[in-house]
């Protein structure tokens, strides 16, 4: 359904004690009252088209998963942020175009995996800089094009050049070369990292993560799951992005990236871990008669010793994370492929501002919850989708400021509902338990379940 085609006040029967033996027969009971929905919106929202799964968001257009954010147009997985446009997985930014994981950055250009940075173009992996142009892994740098630093004035010229060009060529053809196109005509190349770079391996306590894990599934189950967190891998992973594996070009250590946000789009012969990244910036530039003759269409031609791609971006206070591709202000998390302001978590992608969460995919600003996926303000919560300011519910879909609520969709402000109908509070606990001990005694016994919040529409349906 259309979210415009969703009647939020229908009503339904209450569903009956004797119709509920389990959830086959619930689902029995209830399935035509179960829809999927688009074009989801929620919280105070305004001005939106041809978008879904936003929440608090005005002025946008063709726009995926995002939040908080005005005068978007075709984005996707952001939050925080203001006229952004062909965006993919940034952050609390403004006035940015065709930018992919970048952080706090202002008036950037095809800007790769950069924080705090304004004013830059074709670059990857700076962080505090400002004014720089194809540029790669560079701290607190100005003015500079190639990794090269120039004064104030040559920078200006050289850059006015380099802009004009783009203009030009934009206006003509309606489109600019990528930074990966570039890279891609450039050729092969080794990154400028001298061996014997010492790596201070941090001591992981995965206790921090299996007590979260076991105390989280008690407050969603009523018991504890035992047997430890990875023996539910595969079920916590049915529906997130999980860490992809590579390599450094360096020295070929093992990397972990998000499978997503344009990651996997990376050249695989040019990942260096953080430390290594840093090293290759400071040694490697343009030199000067290369920055002098600098062009749009040679561009290809001088970049080749310097794009390399810093796939560890690990950035302020973070401690106690283990095989976590990318971390930010976070602790004790494991196998996430994206962590903001996250602790106490596993098995996520892009979980913001909550804690204790496992098997999430781009969940905010929640607590105590698996397997919830896009959605904004839960509290032990599990299996729900495209949801806002929900708590102790169970599989819920497109619904918002519900309690207390079980197999809902497309239902706002109820509490004490299954298979939306609200029930006597002491009839809704005794379904409840009931079904959680379902869960509970399947999860225990074969480390999986069969129903999720994207398949129990289709019980009994055939492929």
């Amino acid at each position: 359904l259309s979210l415009e085609e969703v009647d939020f006040n229908k009503k339904f029967e209450p569903v009956g004690i004797n119709e509920v033996k389990d959830i086959d027969s619930l689902l029995s009971a209830i399935s035509e009252r179960l829809h999927y929905s688009g074009n989801v919106v929620f919280g105070k929202s305004g001005n939106i088209e041809r978008s879904s799964n936003l929440n608090d968001s005005h002025y946008i257009y063709g726009v995926g998963r995002h939040g908080n954010s005005k005068y978007i147009a075709y984005c996707t997985m952001g939050r925080l942020n203001e006229d952004c446009f062909g965006c993919n997985g940034i952050g609390e930014s403004q006035f940015c175009v065709k930018c992919s994981r970048t952080h706090r950055s202002k008036r950037c250009f095809e800007t790769w995996m950069c924080l705090n940075c304004h004013d830059c173009y074709y670059s990857s992996g700076l962080e505090n800089c400002s004014e720089c142009m194809f540029s790669f892994d560079l701290r607190n740098r100005r003015h500079s094009i190639g990794n090269l630093e120039l004064p104030i004035e040559k920078y200006k010229g050289i850059k006015e050049k380099l802009k004009s060009e783009m203009a030009e060529k934009l206006s003509k053809e309606k489109r600019l070369p990528t930074l990966l196109e570039i890279v891609a005509a450039a050729g092969a190349a080794k990154p400028k990292v001298a061996g014997g770079i010492r790596i201070v391996e941090e001591a992981f306590d995965k206790g921090a993560i299996e007590s979260a894990f076991l105390h989280t599934t008690k407050l969603l189950f009523g018991k504890s799951l035992e047997g430890g967190i990875d023996s539910y891998s595969k079920w916590l992973m049915r529906h997130t992005h999980p860490t992809v594996e590579g390599k450094s070009a360096a020295s070929g250590k093992p990397l972990y990236m998000p499978g997503a946000l344009n990651y996997p789009r990376l050249p695989k012969d040019r990942l260096l871990s953080k430390p290594e990244a840093l090293e290759h910036g400071r040694n490697a530039s343009m030199s000067a008669a290369e920055v002098d003759g600098l062009t749009l269409s040679n561009v290809h031609e001088k970049i080749g010793p310097l794009a390399f791609f810093n796939i560890e971006f690990v950035e302020g206070r973070n401690r106690n994370n283990l095989e976590c591709a990318v971390c930010f202000e976070s602790s004790d998390n494991y196998r996430n492929s994206l962590t903001f302001y996250t602790k106490k978590s596993g098995y996520n992608f892009w979980p913001r501002d909550s804690e204790h969460l496992f098997g999430t995919d781009s969940p905010f600003t929640s607590q105590f919850s698996i397997n919830i996926y896009s959605c904004t303000n839960q509290v032990r919560c599990f299996e729900i989708d495209c949801c806002g300011y929900c708590s102790d519910s169970y599989f819920l879909h497109n619904c918002e400021n519900m309690r207390d609520s079980m197999f809902c969709f497309n239902v706002k402000n109820r509490k004490n509902c299954i298979g939306n109908s609200e029930l006597a509070p002491d009839q809704y606990r005794r379904i409840k338990e009931a079904l959680v001990g379902q869960m509970h005694e399947e999860l225990s016994s074969k480390k999986d379940l069969r129903y999720d919040i994207y398949n129990v529409v289709c019980r009994g349906r055939k492929a």
